[in-house]
């Protein structure tokens, strides 16, 4: 159910870009030509020229749109500067090689107002049609509807970066997203991940839910996957040795459960049958 324009409560959407002029403003045009009523829009731009920002600038004359620039020291610190430079309770992440999907705010909202006690919410990520023979597009279809309340669920919650909300208090209660992770940062992958596990270690609800969508342009060749693959898994590693140390003996079910799947089952992103080993 789409939110009425009387009670809808407040989202700002940050967008994370660098050097991606073009990708960034069609991310940035699905986002205001959605659905939800109370949305503001923070682009976060840590390009090596202005040419991101003075082909948004147009946009930027709409009053829900912000744009900032910013030092190039990653997308986890990019995410922490946009949500310190918001002031809404609720605030949503999707890349500038995404698209949203009309609803997809009306989704979050709806996670986050049927229970106050999450603190995190991912989303499905869809690919958008490209050449399987030629590469890979990362996505994430989620499964059902699950929220996970300690630390031995978080094998059940899963996502991708490039589509979740936090709730402003909680990402606040843990410190926000640890900038030695992510895309730009010196581990590379796993923000997401590490967030998640230490919101479930302190006792906050994340969930996830296959309401809400995005569509990811971000191709990449095969010849590309080896160092993609290797990013993501630098990032979890690093990701899930910290939810080792944070939970001690209450890790190590979750852990078990994740080295078991990773041995056994495919992975639960799409790369388009290859499997991370």
């Amino acid at each position: 159910m789409r939110s009425r324009r009387d009670d809808a409560v407040p989202i700002t959407v940050v967008i994370p870009t660098r050097n991606r002029p073009a990708a960034a403003l069609r991310a940035a045009t699905s986002i205001l030509a959605g659905a939800y009523p109370a949305l503001r829009l923070l682009v976060v731009d840590q390009s090596d020229d202005d040419a991101t920002r003075a082909l948004l600038r147009p946009l930027a004359r709409d009053p829900r749109v912000t744009l900032v620039a910013a030092p190039a020291r990653g997308v986890a610190a990019a995410r922490n500067l946009g949500i310190a430079r918001s002031d809404t309770a609720l605030v949503a992440f999707t890349d500038d090689d995404c698209e949203a999907t009309p609803a997809w705010l009306d989704a979050i909202a709806a996670a986050f107002a049927a229970d106050a006690g999450v603190g995190m919410v991912f989303g499905t990520v869809d690919a958008a049609p490209y050449d399987r023979g030629r590469g890979f597009i990362p996505a994430y279809r989620a499964p059902r509807a699950f929220t996970a309340d300690t630390l031995a669920q978080k094998p059940a919650i899963e996502g991708i970066g490039a589509n979740m909300a936090v709730r402003r208090a909680t990402w606040e209660a843990v410190g926000g997203f640890d900038e030695l992770l992510g895309t730009g940062g010196p581990l590379r992958a796993g923000e997401e991940a590490d967030l998640a596990i230490r919101m479930l270690a302190a006792g906050h609800k994340v969930q996830v839910t296959p309401a809400a969508v995005v569509v990811h342009h971000g191709f990449r060749r095969w010849d590309e996957a080896d160092a993609t693959i290797d990013g993501y898994m630098t990032g979890l590693g690093a990701a899930n040795a910290k939810m080792l140390r944070l939970g001690g003996v209450r890790a190590l079910r979750p852990l078990a459960a994740l080295a078991w799947r990773w041995l056994a089952a495919g992975p639960v992103v799409d790369l388009n049958h290859r499997p991370p080993r």
